[in-house]
């Protein structure tokens, strides 16, 4: 989801998805692409999109969880 969300923040953005979002590798990564990095606002606006977004599936599988309590809900 948050991968998703700066996909669609880099469209904003730049009008394009930037390829540095899909090859980097945790070990070594490439440089930032000028002009990429997010400010703090940003950053924080998002992350709180993400989690109001999640919110509702999160609270409708706690739910369904609840009332089947058997089978395979049990081990989700």
């Amino acid at each position: 989801m948050i991968h998703a969300a700066a996909i669609v923040v880099s469209l904003l953005r730049a009008g394009h998805v930037n390829p540095w979002l899909f090859g980097n590798h945790p070990m070594m990564p490439p440089p930032v692409p000028e002009g990429y990095r997010w400010g703090l606002p940003l950053l924080y606006l998002v992350f709180a999109g993400v989690i109001a977004i999640l919110y509702w599936p999160c609270r409708w599988f706690a739910r369904i969880k609840a009332q089947r309590s058997g089978g395979l809900v049990r081990y989700l």
